[in-house]
């Protein structure tokens, strides 16, 4: 799928409202709609740039980082260990663990703090990192990262707001009803993609 283009949401706009607007008298709206998709966790991304070396024990959050869906360790023989798991009591139980000493093997957990993941572990080799992510759209109405799947989400979202601002209280209600059920639909789908589920 292709990502989604401004142009073709101006257009919809335009007929949906009956309006002639350009194309920067929409970017705030735009952007309310990238901020809104991206709190329900519906961009996605991954971040392969990272390697653990050999003793090694943090992980820099990748740009745009919301929220980690798996942090996955590979070997120099291609062996793809199980997905880290992230640790239930944070950076607490994290250095409760670290003091104790336990976990002395490979990482096999990891915690978040400052803006970096703290693994659990030492690492008794390099590996090859692979971060997948929610992420948080630039706020960049020109580059759109969001696929044509969520056309219909971004149309409808980009006239509610428009609406809104326009103050056109029968367009808000028609067009807001629209957005909540598409939010409500690309949220249920992302859930239930299987690569969602192992984080």
């Amino acid at each position: 799928m292709s990502a989604i283009i401004k142009d073709d949401i101006l257009t919809d706009v335009n007929e949906n409202l009956n309006l002639n607007e350009s194309e920067s008298t929409l970017d705030t709206m735009i952007h309310k709609v990238l901020s809104d998709m991206s709190n329900r966790g519906l961009l996605v991304g991954t971040d392969s740039t990272q390697t653990l070396v050999d003793g090694s024990k943090t992980l820099n959050y990748p740009t745009g980082f919301r929220s980690a869906i798996n942090i996955t360790l590979t070997d120099g023989s291609g062996n793809e260990l199980r997905p880290l798991i992230k640790l239930s009591g944070g950076q607490k139980e994290y250095r409760r663990e670290i003091a104790h000493g336990s976990f002395t093997s490979n990482p096999t957990y990891f915690s978040e703090f400052e803006n970096k993941f703290y693994l659990l572990g030492s690492s008794a080799a390099a590996y090859t990192v692979l971060i997948e992510f929610r992420k948080n759209h630039a706020k960049d109405a020109n580059n759109i990262e969001f696929t044509t799947e969520f056309e219909n989400l971004m149309f409808a979202g980009t006239t509610f707001y428009k609406a809104l601002q326009l103050n056109r209280s029968a367009s808000m209600g028609t067009w807001g009803t629209m957005y909540q059920d598409e939010l409500r639909k690309a949220v249920l789908n992302r859930k239930q993609q299987p690569s969602l589920l192992l984080g």
